[in-house]
């Protein structure tokens, strides 16, 4: 009885919704955000400077991998020299800098992503002010994701005119470190 109700709502919501815009004049549009997002002056420079801090993080986390390494060889080499209270105590320290490192090395992996998703935003909430300004000038009611569309005309298109709005007003975004 219930799901006979639902689905008699769901149907007229349907066919109330799909004859209007299928009667209307309106047109709808659409843009592929993974082109904007990654071809925009703005997206590369948010690439441009995560790479490079992810780089800079490598560097340093091979880096320490390299000390550790070296001392747990120094520890092991010290096994049979040293008596077994002591060697229990190196090893002991050496898992205690092995943990602190592998927190400090999530964190650090976490900050990364934070700044990343922070970023993305600052670029799709600008984003959102252009296209919504482009739709109010050129009279467009509904600008979709393309990811959303199956079939579409290319006039449809709006990626290349939003991308070249895009780099006229916003060179770049700079992440802020967390």
């Amino acid at each position: 009885m219930i799901k006979k109700y639902y689905l008699k709502i769901l149907i007229f919501a349907f066919l109330f919704f799909y004859s209007n815009i299928g009667l209307s004049n309106n047109s709808i549009n659409f843009i592929d955000m993974d082109i904007l997002m990654n071809n925009s002056l703005a997206g590369q420079s948010i690439k441009k400077q995560l790479n490079e801090i992810k780089e800079t993080n490598n560097k340093n986390f091979k880096k320490k991998e390299e000390e550790l390494k070296k001392s747990e060889n120094k520890i092991i080499s010290k096994k049979n020299v040293i008596n077994e209270i002591d060697y229990k105590k190196e090893v002991k320290l050496f898992n205690v800098k092995v943990s602190e490192y592998k927190k400090t090395r999530e964190k650090i992996i976490n900050d990364i992503s934070l700044m990343q998703n922070k970023a993305e935003k600052a670029l799709v909430k600008s984003l959102r002010i252009i296209l919504s300004d482009y739709s109010k000038k050129n009279s467009i009611p509904y600008i979709l994701s393309k990811q959303a569309i199956i079939i579409g005309e290319t006039e449809s298109d709006l990626t290349s005119i939003i991308l070249e709005i895009l780099n006229d007003k916003i060179k770049s975004i700079q992440i802020k470190k967390i």
